[in-house]
């Protein structure tokens, strides 16, 4: 019987492949309030963004009431379809700006698209270029190459044994149980680098295309802003004391 690898080892492989461009690629992609905790739990961007008290517990209040697919503490895990994500991702956003003054949101926009690699990376999801200006009509371009993308991954993945689908998804589709997923068997070191080896060249290949239709999106302009803006944030994790980014979920 063919053996199945549970969704939390894979995204502990994956990650291990330390391939920036199989972040954030999978159905259960980070909700922007996942995102946008970080810069109300690193003392680094809380000073950098000069965030009143007030604030804070604002955006705390904000963050606590949008979804979260990996789930959390008191919370569980949701991973809403597409549509549904984007829209309350966008309702979230909208409750940010309010809170925060004009320059704090321009400075959150470019944080972002600095910590996420700007240019040099396949993140394409479209809150990360909202810094280069973006129009209605190139923001729901790149939310379809995000959703289209997602989907050759998982074209990938399913094959070699590992499904980051949801668990509700999975359950919808027939497959496995939270009972089953229990029952899963721990793979050995070199079933782990046998799947690892499957899909790297795959992995790299999908993130240098959809890396072109990226940039296909945006203007000349766009791109000169997004090449200065991803240079000049290369220091900032090292700045604010967060770990450089190698793979899935991570921030």
């Amino acid at each position: 019987m063919k053996r199945t690898i549970s969704a939390a080892f894979a995204a502990i492989l994956v990650t291990a492949l330390s391939i920036s461009t199989v972040s954030n690629v999978f159905a259960n992609k980070p909700s922007e309030a996942e995102r946008f905790e970080v810069f109300i739990k690193n003392d680094g961007f809380k000073k950098k963004l000069a965030l009143t008290d007030e604030q804070i517990e604002k955006l705390k209040a904000a963050i606590d009431h949008s979804y979260f697919p990996h789930g959390r503490p008191g919370k569980p895990a949701g991973d809403p379809p597409a549509d549904k994500a984007f829209r309350m991702d966008d309702e979230f956003l909208n409750e940010v700006c309010q809170i925060l003054t004009p320059e704090q949101k321009k400075q959150v926009q470019t944080y972002k698209f600095q910590m996420w690699g700007g240019l040099e990376t396949s993140s394409i999801y479209a809150t990360k270029f909202e810094v280069l200006g973006l129009s209605q009509e190139q923001r729901e371009k790149l939310r379809a190459l995000e959703v289209e993308r997602s989907g050759k991954y998982q074209e990938i993945l399913k094959p070699a044994g590992l499904d980051m689908r949801s668990q509700e998804a999975k359950e919808k589709a027939g497959g496995e149980t939270p009972e089953k997923e229990k029952e899963t068997k721990k793979p050995s070191p070199e079933e782990m680098k046998a799947v690892m080896e499957k899909i790297r060249e795959p992995f790299a290949g999908i993130g240098k295309e959809y890396n072109e239709k990226m940039l296909a999106v945006l203007t000349p302009e766009q791109i000169e802003l997004g090449k200065k803006l991803t240079e000049e944030g290369k220091g900032l994790r090292e700045e604010v004391g967060l770990p450089q980014r190698e793979g899935v979920g991570s921030l």
